[in-house]
């Protein structure tokens, strides 16, 4: 017997892909998936969502804060519930940004509350999942199966590294390289010029969440994996690609550590901020001649 009343509701539920979808969206629709729910993911990033997002959001916040209002407003008519857990922090009390932190309530200026599926994510989504599910079915039992057969992804071992290639490490947040209409130019443009790329999501959790030297003092969750990613990859590459979205103040003061350190040690590195304005032709040629860059100095 539970200790507080849940109302259930009924209807297609609606899921958003945009930010954390891309870290655990397959969760999401795997757990819904088991429990027998009607779902219905918002499509790829497309100008038409850019678009929705940036007319309907302030100049001041980042464009990934703006594709996912694009992605809410999608959504607004076609479902009858919004899947949308309130992200407090994924581990150990470490925080995200405070818009991302707030999106729920962002959310609330285009839908009403009692449409809203939303409950807190505090280092664990079982809690979340389980009383998502209670208000969706009335089965406990089947609510806690449908969580224990979500088929989740192998940890990442450890990388090799290509010598006989050059290499770069795209630093860069989950929801802004996986995001096809933000990140897919950098990714597309390095593999083109012929280096081997590396991302931040090819590390595991043990360096990713590291509490060593300046890291320590990181109290944003995924900027602290974005200074742990830098600091192992740079033993082993070429140079660094930080990218990352304009307005992001978090970013901007880890990208400064990063640079600082990259810049005594020798290894070239690229800053590129973006926003709805940046056009891809841009971004490609300053990608080219950093590329070029690291040729001449390794005398390729």
């Amino acid at each position: 017997m539970f200790l507080f009343k849940i109302n259930s509701v009924k209807g297609k539920i609606g899921i958003i892909r945009a930010l954390l979808y891309y870290r655990y969206g397959e969760i999401f629709i795997n757990f819904f998936k088991n429990l027998g729910v009607s779902y219905l993911l918002s499509p790829k990033t497309d100008k038409e969502i850019i678009d929705l997002g940036v007319k309907h959001s302030s100049s001041e916040v980042c464009l990934p804060l703006k594709v996912t209002v694009g992605h809410l407003l999608y959504l607004k008519n076609k479902v009858d519930y919004l899947f949308l857990p309130q992200f407090v922090y994924p581990y150990e009390k470490l925080y995200p940004c405070p818009k991302m932190l707030g999106l729920t309530t962002i959310a609330l200026a285009f839908y009403p509350k009692k449409k809203l599926l939303s409950f807190k994510i505090k280092g664990n989504l079982f809690f979340p999942l389980f009383l998502t599910g209670l208000k969706l079915k009335k089965d406990p039992l089947r609510v806690i199966l449908a969580y224990l057969r979500i088929k989740r992804k192998k940890e990442k071992k450890e990388i090799s590294f290509d010598n006989k290639h050059l290499k770069v490490a795209i630093i860069s947040h989950f929801y802004n390289l996986y995001d096809e209409a933000i990140g897919s130019v950098v990714l597309e443009t390095f593999k083109k010029e012929g280096f081997v790329v590396y991302l931040k999501e090819d590390l595991g959790k043990e360096i990713l969440r590291k509490k060593d030297g300046f890291s320590k003092k990181i109290k944003w969750a995924f900027e602290r994996e974005l200074y742990n990613a830098f600091k192992y990859y740079l033993e082993y590459v070429d140079g660094f690609c930080f990218f990352y979205s304009f307005a992001c103040g978090p970013d901007s003061l880890i990208g400064e550590m990063m640079e600082r350190e990259a810049k005594e040690r020798g290894v070239p590195f690229l800053k590129i901020i973006f926003d709805e304005h940046s056009g891809r032709e841009g971004i490609v040629t300053r990608i080219e001649a950093f590329c070029e860059m690291i040729r001449r100095k390794k005398n390729l």
